[in-house]
């Protein structure tokens, strides 16, 4: 039995999901799985473009077998370094001994740290000067550094005009029969994933998307490949990925909205959170979201900094300094490099001092092009007088409806 399926008409997808996979990377909830993507070039010569990650290793390995029917494998195009593409290349590359292992410098210098083998007689580097002539197709190659790895090339097919694009485009869930983006509801089905992906995996590097996203405007692009989920195969499809993809390399909000954050003990913070909410509601502004971080995690929260271009942050004090998970999710701002928001804060505190609105107004004003709206509401134990949300609630809504004029 064979997954193998058609891009082209000689271009193979040979892929395949994980279902089971809990946490990407150790760390990101998944809930709708993964799945993990390369791809075959069958041509005169054959190339086989990037690896797959151990749990699906023997399925990849009978596809590509079936489509070289007897023939030896040419090239192995490494694009990526990362253990989920590249868990099965010394498996690849041990059953083909003859392949050259097309790849950049520093990811041949991977190679040997992560499989401890010289393979530097089988090594061909992939400048963006190198051509690789397969018969019918050429092969190109666009350096992508910190997108999101310093390895990282895309490879450009001139003939057939595919993209492969490493892991930028990339989202979490498994495939659903078809490989095509234009073959499901793609916003309904994958953007919640892909911008989860994008946030927690790529955000940091934006000045970098946007390189390599300039570079590959240059090129005719027919077909998107990435390492994780769908081909984009229409032009709709292929300019949606580039345009979000470009909005968000860059932190333009996806809306004028606001999304509350809130770390609360007893309920208290968590309360004036939903009647900030309401007030903002009846001022007109829609969109809201509310994210208890007490109970989802910092990585399924942290998207929401993505779509919403206003940011209120409501923490509490614990044992004389602010609250761990919303201490944690102020750093991951830090870590991504979190810009051009408008961020107001709530603080609240029992029997100590305000430490906690405190702490996130240093971290807040430590984020570039960031700025602070407001001066930070105190709460003492619990709302006593809601003049002050009031306000604030007064400020949020007119600053958005700025913003959408």
């Amino acid at each position: 039995m064979h997954n193998e399926q058609k891009v082209t008409d000689h271009i193979y997808w040979i892929g395949g999901n994980d279902f089971i996979l809990p946490r990407f990377e150790g760390l990101i909830h998944i809930s709708r799985g993964v799945s993990y993507n390369s791809y075959f070039i069958d041509d005169e010569k054959t190339a086989v473009l990037d690896a797959v990650d151990n749990s699906i290793r023997d399925v990849f390995m009978d596809d590509l077998k079936f489509l070289l029917k007897g023939r030896k494998l040419d090239y192995i195009i490494v694009n990526h370094m990362e253990p989920d593409h590249s868990g099965s290349l010394l498996a690849l590359a041990e059953a083909w001994p003859e392949a050259k292992i097309v790849t950049s410098a520093q990811a041949q210098k991977m190679v040997s740290n992560y499989f401890h083998v010289d393979l530097k007689d089988r090594f061909i580097t992939s400048d963006e000067k190198l051509v690789i002539d397969l018969g019918m197709h050429k092969l190109h190659f666009v350096k992508a550094p910190m997108v999101h790895w310093p390895e990282v090339t895309f490879t450009y097919e001139e003939t057939e005009k595919v993209l492969f694009s490493a892991d930028a485009f990339g989202t979490f869930g498994v495939l659903n029969g078809s490989i095509f983006a234009d073959d499901v509801d793609y916003k309904e089905e994958y953007l919640p994933d892909l911008r989860k992906y994008y946030a927690n995996i790529v955000s940091r590097y934006g000045a970098q998307v946007l390189m390599a996203l300039k570079k590959a405007a240059k090129l005719d692009i027919r077909y998107i490949c990435s390492l994780h989920g769908p081909v984009h195969r229409t032009e709709e499809d292929r300019n949606m990925i580039i345009s979000t993809y470009a909005k968000w390399a860059a932190w333009t909000p996806e809306e004028n909205s606001v999304a509350i954050f809130f770390a609360s003990a007893y309920g208290n913070t968590s309360l004036a959170a939903q009647i900030l909410a309401g007030k903002l509601a009846a001022r007109g502004v829609k969109h809201l979201k509310l994210v208890d971080l007490c109970s989802e995690s910092i990585t399924e929260a942290f998207p929401e900094v993505l779509r919403k271009s206003h940011i209120v942050l409501a923490g509490i004090t614990m044992n004389m300094t602010l609250n761990p998970v919303m201490n944690a999710f102020l750093d991951l701002f830090e870590e991504m490099g979190v810009s051009n928001r408008t961020i107001s804060i709530i603080g609240n505190s029992s029997w100590a001092p305000n430490v906690s609105g405190k702490i996130m107004k240093e971290k807040v004003e430590k984020l570039k092009k960031c700025r602070i709206l407001g001066e930070p509401v105190h709460i003492v134990s619990a709302l006593s007088d809601d003049g002050k949300l009031d306000e604030l609630a007064d400020l949020i809504s007119s600053d958005v409806k700025a913003g959408q004029a």
